[in-house]
């Protein structure tokens, strides 16, 4: 570094004393600018905070949502929506269509700052049908199961089915909703509430990206409780993975309806093969079986669309 001190300036008398001073000053300045800090080396204070509100539609609206970014500190954004479509870098996105029907969704919004830090804020938000029609399904996503038996999905295997009422396994897949898979489930185990269920598991023939899942069931005044798990692998239980409920133990079906109940998955899974356990039938709070019988009579699998 230079020493100001020694640097030897020739000026001729006759200079006024403010002219050397300027000059002196625009030395120092012509010498010591690279030592200046840059405007972002100091330490961060203020690091980013992702944060945003959301609003669902109403009227004919009723399965869109906005958003409203309330992000502090932050200069670029990633919204994941949690119905496996497209990510967004708006700071604030159009409004955003959700699949008509009945569901929750976890929202993520991700942010960060110039500086490369970042923050996160995860939501909920719940679209309720309105009884007003936006189309089916198939307009955001492909069914999988789309011949009248099903095809090409088929019954890989099964636990059980009452023969003496034809309650096959495969009434699941006829688009019949007046014929079911009936089975009655064992004796409650030693230390728990349930038994261990029966199971059908459907194979696809080959791995989709596997979206929704959705069921219908015959109309009792108590829940079925449910367990959905998906395999890319096999079909012994070791191969499986358990989809829903994605914390707990059982997944309570809705109660006195014969209306599609749809799990829309957060992020499409892997998969070749799904298995339906089935447990019977609960009371509200989920905790106590009250029949040992279950009956699903459709079901229908969708996938990422093509």
């Amino acid at each position: 570094m230079k020493n100001i001190n020694n640097i030897k300036i020739k000026v001729a008398k006759v200079l006024p004393a403010i002219i050397l001073s300027l000059m002196l000053v625009s030395l120092v300045a012509c010498d010591y600018a690279y030592e200046l800090a840059e405007a972002n080396s100091k330490e961060d204070q203020t690091p980013p905070t992702a944060f945003f509100g959301a609003t669902v539609g109403e009227d004919d609206y009723w399965n869109e949502v906005i958003f409203a970014n309330e992000s502090s500190s932050a200069s670029s954004f990633i919204w994941d929506f949690g119905d496996g479509s497209e990510t967004s870098t708006e700071f604030e996105p159009d409004a955003h269509p959700y699949p008509p029907v009945s569901a929750s969704y976890d929202v993520t919004l991700t942010v960060y700052d110039s500086n490369g830090l970042t923050d996160k804020y995860i939501n909920s938000v719940t679209i309720i049908d309105n009884g007003i029609p936006l189309g089916a399904l198939d307009l955001f996503y492909d069914l999988v199961n789309i011949g009248d038996a099903g095809e090409p999905v088929t019954i890989h295997s099964f636990s059980s089915y009452q023969i003496e009422k034809d309650a096959f396994a495969s009434n699941t897949l006829d688009k019949n909703a007046g014929t079911l898979w009936t089975a009655q489930d064992g004796d409650i185990l030693d230390g728990d509430y349930k038994s261990d269920g029966e199971f059908v598991i459907y194979d696809f023939s080959e791995t989709i990206d596997l979206t929704v899942i959705q069921f219908t069931t015959d109309v009792k005044s108590d829940p079925y409780g449910y367990q959905l798990w998906y395999s890319n692998t096999g079909t012994e239980d070791s191969d499986f993975i358990k989809l829903v409920p994605e914390s707990g133990d059982i997944m309570l079906s809705q109660a006195a309806t014969a209306e599609f109940q749809t799990k829309i998955l957060p992020t499409p899974v892997s998969a070749r093969y799904v298995k339906l356990v089935s447990f019977g039938r609960f009371n509200e709070a989920g905790d106590t079986r009250t029949s040992p019988w279950s009956n699903f009579s459709q079901i229908e699998f969708y996938k990422v669309k093509e």
